[in-house]
């Protein structure tokens, strides 16, 4: 028995020494990734505009100014909230003569660092079988749908992890630049505060539970622990000073305070998506919608949860932070579905951390004879619970963790052959109203000789003018029955008109009986009209 633990121990040793253990991971991982990004799908429209600004950047153009949405907040004053991720992303646009495959391998890369610095902390925290927690990631289903599209989410998952190390080893200038960093390279950097709040506040929870109180003197009472500590004021400066300097060391200077007040506050926090329609990862979900999305960590996470609370003074403070940024992250997501790309790799974390302090606290020995102590029939519902997890969860998790693909609906020549129509047929700079906000970011990927009415989010068109949002939003849907064409010149500027025939049926038909629109181009997706 020795014998086979000191060749067990061995192996393990070669594979960290050489670090084989990372190179199969990433080879795993790796094929899965891939395997998600191998078609012609960008797999959201985001894609579209963080290539362009990427290609933009290639030619040593950094936009100030965004004229190509005309009626938004950012036509007189852009910031590039993602400037580093775009800066990342400029040679990969060399790989392939369509940019946007070349970004497809980025998105992989980007995914498989956030795994193997996923790894990377685990060991560091010493935790047990790191490799097969790592490996896990693939299982998250919503988040690994959401790491594999053109964003910066995997980017910003790598800086979480070295941020959650930062804080736990308490480094102060690695969290300042960490910080600088996340406000360079991803417009979610107010996240660095909710995780360091997170952190602080179950560092002195953890405090409160492991402290030993002496009485002396008076009754006065002083505290021992067993940790030296940098202040928690220090971590509290560091960060601020770090995100301070990163907005203000920055080319978009003073005007990303405006745009952040619009990104973070107006789109993040309160979400005008009561108002009029954003982008569907800004809508909530049910908690049993989360839960299913990753059954089989919930599942661990309650035993954890069970056998943690009995033990709760043996358990880590890196298993209570995990667990603080589990639920957090729980109930923002219910909030809003994105934030599924954080909840499910921190439940992840959770159960590693608190699944390695339960087995660090289990006496084999005594477990053994504690089974086989137990009554017959308290055996078989442990039994049964197991078959129950074998037979109905895991198989729903592999079908969940296969079934991850992009829907055919943002290919990456979407609106391509539209869009070179308009570039050879209409004037440079002419205004193109099209349908949807979301249409925005294809349409400018493809062609940048015309102007368009808003992208990325209608928050930015409906701060510009709201009784022009109204406008846009009452024509687009049709509430509006007559004269369409003549409106959209007269209060947009338009010359020429782009709709989606199965989005917008009802705009179409109407533009179809309207004098005033003449159709000039039209293909299976789109239809372009002439305003006369």
């Amino acid at each position: 028995m020795k014998e086979k633990n000191k060749d067990k121990n061995k192996f393990f040793g070669l594979m960290s020494k050489w670090k084989l253990d990372y190179l199969l991971l990433f080879l795993i991982t790796g094929l899965y990734f891939g395997h998600i990004q191998w078609n012609l799908i960008v797999g959201d429209p985001d894609g579209f505009y963080h290539t362009k600004i990427a290609l933009l950047l290639r030619q040593g153009i950094m936009l100030e100014k965004l004229p190509w949405m005309q009626f938004s907040t950012l036509r007189d004053s852009f910031t590039d909230h993602h400037l580093l991720y775009h800066i990342l992303l400029v040679p990969f646009t060399y790989i392939n003569e369509n940019p946007l495959l070349g970004i497809k391998i980025a998105t992989v890369l980007f995914t498989l660092l956030s795994i193997l610095v996923f790894y990377w902390l685990l060991k560091k925290l010493h935790l047990v079988w790191p490799w097969l927690w790592a490996v896990l990631f693939i299982t998250l289903g919503g988040a690994t749908f959401r790491l594999s599209l053109v964003k910066a989410n995997a980017l910003s998952l790598v800086l979480v992890w070295f941020f959650i190390y930062a804080l736990i080893e308490r480094k102060t200038w690695l969290l300042f630049i960490l910080s600088f960093v996340f406000v360079w390279l991803y417009g979610g950097w107010p996240l660095a505060i909710l995780i360091a709040l997170i952190y602080l506040m179950t560092d002195k929870v953890y405090k409160k539970i492991h402290s030993s109180k002496l009485k002396i003197f008076w009754q006065k009472t002083i505290k021992i622990f067993t940790d030296p500590q940098i202040s928690n004021k220090k971590i509290i400066w560091a960060i601020i000073f770090g995100l301070t300097a990163g907005l203000i060391l920055n080319p978009y200077w003073p005007q990303n305070i405006y745009f952040y007040y619009q990104q973070v506050f107006q789109i993040g926090i309160i979400n005008q998506g009561n108002n009029f329609a954003v982008g569907a990862e800004w809508y909530g979900t049910t908690p049993m919608h989360v839960v299913s999305a990753i059954p089989h960590l919930f599942i661990i996470s309650i035993i954890v949860i069970t056998f943690g609370i009995a033990n709760f003074k043996k358990m880590s403070k890196q298993t209570l932070f995990s667990f603080a940024l589990t639920f957090v992250f729980l109930l923002l997501t219910i909030k809003s579905r994105r934030y599924i790309e954080y909840m499910a790799p921190f439940t992840l974390l959770f159960v590693a951390c608190g699944s390695s302090d339960l087995i660090k606290l289990i006496k084999w020995e005594e477990a053994k004879d504690f089974w086989k102590k137990l009554p017959y029939i308290l055996k078989s519902y442990g039994a049964l619970l197991a078959i129950v997890f074998v037979v109905a969860v895991l198989p729903k998790t592999i079908e969940k963790t296969i079934a991850v693909e992009f829907s055919g609906k943002w290919e990456v020549n979407r609106f391509e052959m539209a869009s070179n129509w308009l570039k050879e047929n209409s004037p440079e700079k002419s205004i193109v109203f099209h349908t949807d906000w979301d249409q925005w970011p294809a349409l400018y990927y493809h062609n940048d000789h015309n102007y368009y009415i808003v992208g990325l989010d209608p928050t930015f068109m409906n701060n510009y003018d709201e009784q022009l949002h109204q406008l846009y939003i009452n024509l687009t849907t049709a509430e509006i029955n007559l004269n369409l064409a003549s409106k959209i010149k007269e209060n947009f500027g338009a010359e020429f008109i782009l709709a989606e025939k199965e989005r917008h049926k009802k705009f179409v038909d109407k533009l179809d009986r309207d004098s005033g629109a003449m159709t000039v181009y039209e293909d299976d997706d789109v239809k372009i009209y002439k305003i006369r």
